[in-house]
């Protein structure tokens, strides 16, 4: 049975979902695309507090006492399938899932990140946010199509393709997860504690991130994610069908 529902009022804050069922309803909403049951279409969703990792790295030395010490603190590890590097999630981060078709090709990965991040550059801009996409030093989960405001990472992002049988388009799976409530140096020291714990060199510093609750300087009882979340709502949905994980 499907987890996602269509939904067309955009009042409330987005779903909060464990880190599993928010990557089940991701993959979801890939496979619609892919049966042909869906074109396109975007959700937005709020984790409950875990560090997500590749699972590929649970082979690492340390990897069980990281997940025994962290969890202890009310941070779990979560594995998913796919690659990439450890990912915190909590609650104050906004993700935020496209989903879409496009044709294979020397720029098809350039064009599906331009095309989830387009629409979040115009969303932030509305609030008076100047971001654009590139790499950022020192930041966890670097990349090159980070959201980045003053050579600080906002936001992360990723992508999975799929084939499609009897067509030459792909079904894309983007995703951002955006820094707006969140206390951004806790993120950074959870991270290095994890890398320690399992004996890794590699480190990212508190200084390469920034939160949108700071760049609109929200005192305390702001809510940054339900400013975005309106804002991103309003523009998504004239272009895509919003889906939203059933209760």
């Amino acid at each position: 049975m499907s987890m996602l529902n269509h939904k067309s009022r955009h009042g409330l804050l987005p779903p909060l979902l464990t880190p599993a069922r928010g990557l089940a309803a991701e993959q979801d909403m890939l496979a619609r695309v892919v049966n042909g049951q869906l074109a396109q279409g975007f959700m937005l969703w709020r984790s409950r507090r875990a560090l997500v990792v590749p699972a590929a790295m649970s082979r690492l030395p340390g990897f069980a006492l990281a997940g025994e010490r962290l969890a202890r603190r009310g941070w779990p590890l979560v594995q998913r399938q796919t690659g990439g590097d450890l990912t915190v999630q909590s609650p104050h981060l906004l993700n935020v899932t496209a989903v879409f078709t496009l044709e294979p090709g020397p720029a098809a990965i350039d064009r599906a990140y331009r095309r989830l991040c387009q629409p979040l550059i115009e969303a932030l801009a509305e609030l008076d946010i100047r971001a654009c996409c590139g790499p950022v030093s020192g930041a966890f989960c670097d990349g090159d199509y980070n959201l980045v405001v003053s050579g600080r990472k906002l936001a992360g992002t990723a992508q999975r393709w799929r084939k499609v049988a009897g067509r030459p388009q792909q079904a894309v799976l983007a995703h951002a997860a955006i820094l707006c409530d969140e206390d951004d140096g806790e993120l950074c020291r959870l991270t290095n504690e994890f890398y320690r714990y399992c004996q890794q060199p590699r480190r990212i510093n508190e200084d390469r991130h920034v939160t949108v609750s700071r760049l609109l300087g929200l005192g305390a009882g702001r809510s940054a994610m339900a400013l975005l979340s309106r804002t991103l709502y309003q523009r998504l949905d004239q272009e895509s069908a919003f889906m939203e994980v059933t209760r």
